[in-house]
C-alpha cells in the first residue's frame, strides 16, 4: 500500500528552526547539506512522503528518519534542534564567543563550563589550580579553591544561578570537570614520524643491518648412529652412539650460518661454545674432499670467506638460550675479551625469542641430516613412535666423524649459496654483499686474526709452588697436572706467589705464564704423560674421571695418557655406552685417516710464545 502525504509540522514552526549559516559548513559538505535541508523540509510539511524524499535526496531513508525524528526536539538551548540536524559530522561547530555570558540556572550537561565561561576571573582560578587530586579524600587545596568560588558567586548575588543552587554548591562537579579537563590537555607523545620513538627492548636496538644480531644454538641431530669398535677374535662391533650435536651460529638479517660445530656424547659444554664462535673469527677455505660424489655448488662458502669489509665482521649481538653451557664463566669472560658485544639469554624451547636459527635447524633436518644413515622424524604425540626416514640402516653404514663434518661443510657451504625464499630469491652470501654497499657499520677490530685463537684461550690465577730445601723445582698445577719450564728454573723468589696464565684449552700440552698482564714469564709445559699427544680440556677431565673410577685405568708408567685413554675406551666400548660416545668424540680429535684441510684448525695451530720482558703497547686493539 502506498504512503499518503502527511504533515508533522506547520510552515510557522519549520520557518522558526535555527539554520546554521551556509558559511560555517565545510566548502566540500555544502552541496551535500542543502540536499539535507531541502528533503527535511518537503517531509515535515507534508510535501512528499519519506521514501519518495530518500530517493530523490540520495540520502539513507533511515538516516532521514532519525533526522524528522530529531528535528522537533529540544536541544540543550531550549531550542529545537531543526536544521543543525542535516549538518555533516565534523563540518559544523558552535563558537564559543557566540555565548552570551548567561549564567546558567539548572544543572545540565557542560553547565559548569557555561558558569566558567560567563565569570573569567573564577576561570583563570580554576585553570590554574595544579594540585594533584587523587581518588579518596579530597585535597585541603580544592576545599579551598571551592570555598573562594563560592564567595566570589555569593558576594556577585548569584545565588539563584548554578552552581549556588545545588545542595553541594556545585563542589562535586568542580571536582569532576578539573579531573575531565586534565585527562583531555594531558601532553601526548609525539607521533610525528620525524622522531625516533622511545626504544623500550634490547632487541629494538640490533634490528636491521646485517650483523646487528646472531643467534646460536645447540640442536641434537635426529640421526641413530652406530659406531665401529673392536670386537673379539680381532673383529670389529658397531655400538649405538647416544646422539650427535649441532651446534650453528646464523646470522638474523640474510640467514647466512657464520660457523658450527659438530658434537658427539650425551650433551655439549661450554667449550663448544666458545669453538663455534671462535670458528666465525677465522677466514674459512673449502675444504680437500676426499668423499666420493661430494661437491662445493659453484658461489659457495661462508660470510668469513668474504672480502672485506665482511670477511672480519662479527655480531654486534648473540642470542642464546639458558643452556648450561651457555651460562658458563668461561664463556662470557672468552667473549668479551676476544669477540666484543652483547649476550643476550632467552627461554629454552621458546622458538619465538630466535625464530632465525630454529628455523635453520629445521631446513637443514629435513634437507640433509635425515637423509643419512638412521634418519628419522620425532614423534609429534605421546605415545606415537619415530618415522624412520632414511632407506639406508646405521648398522650398515656405521659412522665416521671425520667424514660427516666434511659432509656438514660442503652443506652449509652450499645452503649459503642457496637462494633463500625470505631473501626475495637470493642466497644469503648475495644478501650480504648488497648489503655490505650501502653505508653500515660493521664492527671489526684491529686485531680481528688473533681472537679466533683468543676466543679458544681462558685466563687463569695459578700459584707457584715449589720448596728450595726439598730440592721441588719451581711449578705451577692446572687440571690436575704439573707444569714445569726453563723459564721457571731457578726462580724461587716467585714461589708462593699467584700468577696469570694462559691457556688454549684445545691444547693443553703448554700454557703461558705472566708475571703481570703486560709482562710473560715464558712458555711451561705439562709432565709426562701429558705433554706427548695434543688434548682439549673436555678430554683431559673425562680421562681423570676414569682414572678416580673403580675398574678404571691407571696412568701408572704410561708414556702417552692420550694413547692409553683411547685403547682403555676400545677395550670396554663394547659393553660401556659412556665409554662408546667418548671413543667417538677422541676419535672425532684424532681421526685414523684424517681429511686433509687447507683451513687453518686451532687445534693444530702452535703455540705463540711471547718474548721475555716488558712488551709494547704500541699495537693494542682498537675497539
Amino acid at each position: 500500500m502506498s504512503r499518503e502525504k502527511f504533515a508533522l509540522c506547520t510552515e510557522t514552526e519549520v520557518a522558526g528552526w535555527y539554520q546554521p549559516p551556509m558559511d560555517t559548513i565545510a566548502l566540500a559538505h555544502r552541496e551535500r547539506y542543502l540536499a539535507k535541508c531541502q528533503a527535511l523540509r518537503s517531509v515535515c510539511l507534508g510535501e512528499v512522503n519519506l521514501t519518495t524524499a530518500a530517493r530523490e535526496s540520495k540520502l539513507c531513508r533511515k538516516q532521514l528518519r532519525s533526522m524528522v525524528d530529531r528535528a522537533s526536539k529540544l536541544a540543550l538551548d531550549g531550542r529545537p534542534f531543526g536544521f543543525r540536524v542535516c549538518v555533516p559530522w565534523g563540518s559544523y561547530s558552535r563558537d564559543d564567543a557566540a555565548n552570551d555570558g548567561a549564567m546558567p540556572t539548572k544543572p545540565c550537561p557542560h553547565a559548569m563550563a557555561t558558569m566558567l565561561a560567563a565569570q573569567p576571573q573564577i576561570k583563570e582560578w580554576v585553570h590554574g589550580f595544579s594540585t594533584p587530586l587523587p581518588t579518596g579524600q579530597i585535597p585541603r587545596k580544592f576545599l579551598e579553591l571551592h570555598k573562594k568560588i563560592v564567595k566570589e558567586l555569593t558576594r556577585k548575588d548569584l545565588q539563584d544561578f548554578y552552581p549556588l543552587n545545588r545542595p553541594d554548591k556545585g563542589k562535586r562537579a568542580l571536582l569532576r570537570y578539573i579531573r575531565s579537563r586534565r585527562i583531555e590537555t594531558a601532553p601526548m607523545p609525539d607521533l610525528f614520524p620525524g622522531e625516533s620513538p622511545q626504544i623500550s627492548r634490547l632487541a629494538e636496538i640490533f634490528h636491521g643491518d646485517i650483523f646487528d644480531r646472531a643467534e646460536l644454538d645447540g640442536h641434537r641431530i635426529d640421526i641413530k648412529a652406530e659406531l665401529q669398535v673392536p670386537g673379539p677374535n680381532g673383529g670389529t662391533v658397531t655400538r649405538p652412539v647416544t646422539a650427535l650435536w649441532w651446534i650453528p651460529e646464523v646470522e638474523t638479517e640474510s640467514r647466512a650460518i657464520l660457523s658450527w660445530v659438530l658434537r658427539v656424547g650425551r650433551n655439549y659444554n661450554n667449550q663448544d661454545v666458545t669453538q663455534t664462535m671462535a670458528n666465525s673469527l677465522q677466514k674459512w677455505t673449502q675444504r680437500d674432499l676426499i668423499t666420493p660424489e661430494l661437491r662445493y655448488a659453484p658461489g659457495a662458502g661462508m660470510p668469513s670467506a668474504l672480502p672485506d669489509p665482511l670477511g672480519f665482521s662479527r655480531p654486534l649481538l648473540v642470542a642464546l638460550d639458558n643452556h648450561k653451557g651457555h651460562h658458563s664463566q668461561k664463556v662470557e669472560d672468552a667473549f668479551c675479551r676476544a669477540h666484543d658485544g652483547i649476550l643476550t639469554f632467552g627461554r629454552p624451547h621458546q622458538p619465538r625469542t630466535r625464530p632465525i636459527v630454529e628455523q635453520l635447524n629445521s631446513r637443514m633436518e629435513k634437507g640433509a641430516f635425515r637423509m643419512l644413515p638412521g634418519g628419522f622424524e620425532p614423534a609429534t604425540k605421546l605415545g606415537e613412535d619415530k618415522v624412520r626416514i632414511s632407506d639406508f640402516s646405521p648398522k650398515d653404514h656405521p659412522i665416521q666423524l671425520h667424514l660427516l663434518e666434511e659432509f656438514i661443510d660442503v652443506a652449509v657451504a652450499n645452503y649459503n649459496a642457496t637462494p633463500h625464499p625470505a631473501l626475495g630469491d637470493i642466497s644469503p652470501l648475495q644478501f650480504l654483499q648488497q648489503r655490505a654497499i650501502r653505508e653500515v657499520c660493521l664492527y671489526q677490530p684491529s686485531d680481528a686474526s688473533q681472537c679466533a685463537a683468543d676466543m679458544n684461550s681462558v685466563i687463569v690465577a695459578l700459584k707457584v709452588v715449589g720448596n728450595k730445601k726439598t730440592g721441588t723445582l719451581p711449578h705451577v698445577n692446572y687440571a690436575y697436572v704439573r707444569y714445569r719450564g726453563p723459564d721457571l728454573e731457578g726462580r724461587w723468589e716467585l714461589v708462593g706467589k699467584t700468577l696469570v696464565a694462559r691457556v688454549n684449552r684445545n691444547d693443553l700440552r703448554t700454557l703461558v705464564l705472566y708475571r703481570t698482564a703486560s709482562q710473560p714469564i715464558g712458555v711451561l709445559r705439562a709432565s709426562s704423560p701429558w705433554d706427548q699427544t695434543r688434548h682439549d680440556e673436555t678430554t683431559r677431565m673425562l680421562i681423570h674421571q676414569w682414572s678416580k673410577q673403580e675398574g678404571g685405568f691407571s696412568l701408572k708408567g704410561v708414556e702417552c695418557a692420550v694413547t692409553a685413554y683411547v685403547n682403555f675406551l676400545r677395550a670396554n666400548a663394547r659393553t660401556s655406552q659412556q665409554a662408546a660416545d667418548q671413543l667417538a668424540y677422541i676419535q672425532h680429535q684424532h681421526p685414523t685417516s684424517p681429511s686433509p684441510s687447507s683451513r687453518l684448525s686451532l687445534m693444530s695451530s702452535p703455540m705463540r710464545a711471547p718474548t721475555r720482558g716488558w712488551i709494547s703497547m704500541d699495537d693494542m686493539r682498537d675497539s
